[in-house]
């Protein structure tokens, strides 16, 4: 599990800097909590919640992910294939008195506009909501991606 935003492409590691400046200006405090997935993250990621604990347990052990409660085995994607294993993607969290509020849903509101603004896909659009979620493709698609094209800055 990367939050290395080295990993990200040039032009999605521009748009997020862009937007650590805005929220910065704002008062938004965030960490990075995931850029690059590798295709192992990702289909450990979408087992949970389709497939039994010791199955997901599994995947995400062989992907270099901790273990899960089975609690904690829900769906958290969508996707089969994601943005993320392209480096087009980050997800993010609300940093609040030093520690992750996955609450505060104004200001992951607020981080979307902006993130909208500079060019960013927010998930907080998405059907399925993902309010920490931005990406950038440039119009490319998954296929597009696959395919080794990466949007230009």
């Amino acid at each position: 599990m990367s939050r290395d935003p080295n990993e990200l492409v040039a032009a999605v590691r521009e748009r997020l800097e862009k937007l650590q400046a805005a929220a910065a200006h704002e008062g938004i405090g965030f960490i990075i909590t995931y850029t690059m997935r590798t295709d192992a993250e990702q289909h450990a990621l979408f087992a949970q919640g389709r497939k039994g604990l010791n199955e997901v347990n599994r995947l995400r052990t062989d992907a270099g992910l901790a273990p899960i409660k089975q609690s904690e085995n829900r769906i958290v994607t969508k996707l089969l294939t994601s943005v993320h294993q392209f480096g087009c993607a980050f997800d993010i969290a609300i940093v609040k008195d030093g520690k992750p509020d996955w609450a505060d849903t104004a200001s992951f509101e607020k981080l979307g506009k902006l993130g909208e603004a500079i060019g960013l896909r927010w998930g907080g659009r998405f059907k399925f909501r993902d309010l920490c979620h931005f990406e950038y493709t440039g119009g490319l698609t998954i296929a597009q991606l696959e395919k080794g094209e990466r949007p230009a800055a």
